[in-house]
């Protein structure tokens, strides 16, 4: 929008659907997105004015005239539309300056959506008329690489050293379905995956859409930069589940193809929604505690739901899965209106003009893009610990009901004391119950019945100020470390203080059958009814792509994922040992990055409690 119309343009086209509102509120509210962006012009200019200063001290003429160019292109965009590559790319990266600086606060993804497809025209017409060389793209495309990472110089550790230092989630969408659903992979596609192998920063985040559409030879050129960035670099979407899933949540079938990713791993409408990342996150494994303790937290002895009776007296699995759910719809509720409490307060209290003048449906409404003004409205509600939750379930069943092999009592009483003088107990259920994670029907017919059933009754739920509607995903973002002192020890066998699982991965550890069997598993979770997205970091060993032969095999792999049902895929790709060394020459690897969950982060700068997450994740070959 900008690229086309400018800010000018756009600016007159906000004083013309001021003049539609009679309500004194919508109209002040236009005005205020005038305000906002009539401030982009002078913001540009001052630019344009310091380049010019500079070169009038410059000797060297190559540097003189690249000055001069600089401020010629600082004086017209982002105010004016953009009519090459170098102005549109500068246009996009001062928007997006402006954007960063109105929603200053940890973590607001503010993500460029599918870069290639809009910034290609310019390219081609360029490149086509002369004016532009593949390397001289190739340099700006770098220099644009370099200033998504100056933000980190003047942040701080947040929370508990999770490694985004207030991170702004800067992702870049590339590939993918054209809206006519043919391959769109252009030339400008390709020179981004060189630019991303030389320039292995942590922003901008760069996301793959992946489709049926897409070319073997694309895909294996993925593979070459997976291999070559250790994986950290990418987030993988894969078209087919993610369009499905932006269906069936509401999305015309247009702006389903053309979803950008934001933030982590959301899928959202470009230019037409925006959807909050990590806005509300149950912990889905806390109500298998609730159910065995009849509603009160094991560690208060609180009653913080209502009674669902007293487990001991339940006469079939079915009854105690009714009462978890019953246990979870509760823990939904109270979840769902404390989320609903704090979006009132940031629609009354928070507004973002300059945002707003940026996202369809604000100016047409009169409204803030946080309060309901946008085409679609959505609130996001992160699952945390599926696998954690899936594989108590199962253990109950199993050892319960199905074998008695263990008394209702026995198991509550172990849990109670944390499996202390019960270690064999412990065993046996870690050990032998079935595992989400290994293409096993008995458990994952179980995680299924889960996710389907939060993440449907979600979506009957709407924030009553502002409209907007809750949806589901899984972005355990540091929460499956967060709530585990929290969590009493589960039937799984975990103790409490263990993590949870993260994402739909497999508990730690629990996926012995290879990769294959994981994303098995990942794919029966029937994640349409999750469209926010559903993040799973595969880890494998350095020697997994060392070749042509593992290289052919692993884009097999990333097919197989999307066949089977999954949406969004991160890598990692780097050894335990080099990450225990990392730990102890921290100097040594300063540039290390590594994936987390929806986010990647130098690994020296994470907290020791998340590398030590890191390294024990299960390293798989292909």
């Amino acid at each position: 929008k900008v690229l086309e119309k400018g800010f000018k343009g756009i600016k007159e086209e906000i004083e013309q659907q001021m003049e539609r509102h009679d309500e004194k509120g919508e109209k002040d509210y236009c005005k205020s997105m005038i305000i906002a962006i009539e401030g982009t012009k002078r913001f540009a200019e001052r630019y344009a004015e310091e380049a010019e200063k500079i070169a009038k001290g410059e000797k060297n003429e190559q540097r003189k005239k690249e000055l001069l160019e600089i401020a010629r292109i600082c004086k017209k965009v982002p105010w004016e539309p953009a009519e090459t590559f170098h102005e549109a790319l500068q246009s996009v990266w001062f928007t997006h300056m402006l954007d960063m600086a109105a929603e200053s606060y940890p973590g607001p993804g503010l993500s460029h959506g599918r870069f290639d497809q809009y910034m290609y025209p310019y390219y081609k017409k360029d490149i086509d008329e002369g004016r532009l060389t593949k390397e001289f793209a190739k340099e700006l495309l770098e220099c644009f690489w370099i200033k998504h990472n100056y933000a980190y110089d003047f942040m701080g550790f947040v929370g508990v050293k999770q490694g985004i230092t207030s991170g702004f989630g800067q992702l870049m969408t590339l590939g993918g379905i054209t809206k006519g659903g043919e391959d769109a992979v252009n030339e400008l596609t390709w020179l981004l995956l060189d630019v991303i192998d030389d320039m292995n920063m942590l922003e901008p985040k760069r996301n793959i859409r992946i489709s049926k559409k897409t070319s073997d030879k694309f895909l294996m050129r993925v593979c070459e930069s997976i291999r070559k960035t250790q994986g950290s670099a990418f987030l993988l979407n894969f078209d087919e589940n993610a369009i499905k899933g932006l269906l069936w949540e509401g999305l015309s079938e247009e702006d389903a193809i053309d979803y950008g990713v934001v933030g982590c791993l959301e899928n959202t409408a470009q230019g037409k929604d925006r959807s909050g990342t990590v806005d509300v996150n149950p912990n889905l494994a806390k109500p298998v505690e609730l159910v065995l303790n009849n509603g009160r937290d094991m560690l208060t002895g609180k009653l913080v739901t209502s009674k669902t009776g007293r487990p001991e007296e339940f006469l079939s699995y079915e009854e105690f899965e009714e009462a978890y759910f019953e246990q979870l719809d509760q823990c939904l509720e109270k979840a769902l209106e404390n989320a609903s409490k704090a979006d009132e307060i940031r629609a009354k209290y928070e507004p973002t003009p300059y945002l707003s003048s940026l996202i369809e449906g604000c100016a047409e409404k009169g409204k803030d893009v946080r309060n309901g003004g946008p085409v679609y409205n959505f609130i996001t509600v992160e699952g945390v610990g599926i696998a954690t939750a899936a594989d108590s379930l199962a253990a109950v069943k199993k050892f319960v009901y199905d074998d008695k092999q263990i008394s209702m009592e026995e198991l509550i009483e172990a849990i109670k004391n944390n499996f202390e003088g019960k270690e064999n107990l412990r065993r046996m259920l870690s050990t032998k119950a079935p595992k989400y994670g290994n293409d096993d029907d008995y458990v994952d017919s179980i995680a299924r019945n889960i996710s389907r059933h939060w993440t449907e009754e979600v979506f009957t739920r709407t924030s009553p100020y502002t409209g907007r509607r809750f949806r589901g995903g899984y972005l355990s973002w540091n929460y499956f470390i967060d709530f585990a002192p929290l969590t009493a020890a589960t039937p799984d066998g975990r103790l409490r203080g263990t993590y949870l699982s993260n994402g739909i991965q497999p508990v730690q550890g629990k996926d012995k059958k290879g990769p294959t069997a994981v994303i098995r598993s990942a794919g029966k979770l029937g994640l349409e009814t999750a469209p926010n997205g559903a993040s799973q970091v595969i880890a494998f060993s350095s020697a997994s792509l060392k070749d042509e032969e593992h290289l052919e095999k692993f884009a097999s792999l990333l097919r197989a994922y999307g066949e089977v049902g999954g949406t969004a895929l991160q890598i990692n790709m780097i050894d335990p040992g080099t990450l225990k060394d990392a730990q102890k020459k921290p100097e040594e690897y300063e540039n290390l990055l590594v994936r987390v969950t929806g986010y990647n982060a130098y690994f020296t700068v994470l907290g020791k409690e998340i590398q030590d997450e890191i390294i024990a994740r299960e390293s798989h070959a292909v």
